[in-house]
């Protein structure tokens, strides 16, 4: 679904919260790492070790990430 939507110009970002980070370290996924090639933006917590290329953003900048996005999915 985020590479569809990111195939079609839609702003795509993937939140990449603790407990899915906490998976990724469990069991590693190279095919996340390879989202930005295809449009589709991670962000983390500031204060999280990613195992994937993300943006780290504060607790108000992922607040108004929130705010402003179109359409939220939690998987």
């Amino acid at each position: 679904m985020l590479l569809t939507g990111a195939a079609f110009g839609q702003a795509t970002t993937l939140w990449l919260t603790p407990p899915c980070l906490a998976m990724l370290r469990l069991c590693p996924n190279e095919a996340l790492a390879q989202l930005a090639d295809f449009g589709v933006r991670c962000v983390v917590d500031d204060d999280e070790d990613c195992p994937v290329p993300a943006d780290a953003l504060c607790a108000d900048e992922l607040l108004s990430l929130r705010t402003q996005c179109h359409q939220i999915l939690v998987f």
